[in-house]
């Protein structure tokens, strides 16, 4: 059964909305098209907004994820956050474990071993950037990138 070209949007069979020419509302009433962002701040966000989730777990982050090249080493396991979007898996920390400052995404993998590695692999990088913002001869740091500082060395250490 072919379609016609032209034809207008509110006929395309395979559209699951009615839609009226002219009428600005919602259905149900309290979605609003103005309330939907047309910016997404990262990739994480918008990949994982975009696709079937198939499953969210609690998983641990344990010392053995860290990657061996690793200048930090985990000190403790940390509960984490798993996602499963079918295509990839998304590893982020917990924040009542770690309520860092600043925006904080999950960190894919293709593989659940590979995002846990990678969250851990960006955990000690951004511990190794705020210790290195920390001893420089400026060595200002804004309250909120102290605090970070502090919730890292609770849970990392230098590796041997």
């Amino acid at each position: 059964m072919s379609q016609p070209e032209d034809r207008p949007i509110a006929e395309d069979l395979a559209l699951p909305v009615l839609v009226e020419p002219g009428v600005d509302h919602a259905s149900p009433k309290d979605l609003d098209w103005r309330m939907v962002s047309t910016s997404q701040p990262n990739r994480a966000t918008f990949h994982v907004s975009h696709t079937d989730v198939t499953g969210v777990k609690i998983g641990m982050l344990r010392p053995a994820d860290m990657p061996k090249e690793s200048p930090f080493v985990l000190i403790r396991d940390i509960p984490i956050t798993i996602i499963d979007s079918l295509d990839k898996f998304w590893a982020g920390e917990s924040r009542r474990v770690l309520p860092l400052n600043g925006l904080r995404v999950p960190i894919e993998g293709d593989t659940e071993a590979e995002a846990k590695q990678n969250l851990a692999r960006d955990l000690a990088a951004q511990f190794r950037l705020l210790l290195l913002l920390s001893t420089s001869r400026e060595g200002r740091l804004a309250p909120q990138l102290i605090e970070n500082l502090r919730l890292y060395q609770t849970v990392m250490a230098p590796a041997e």
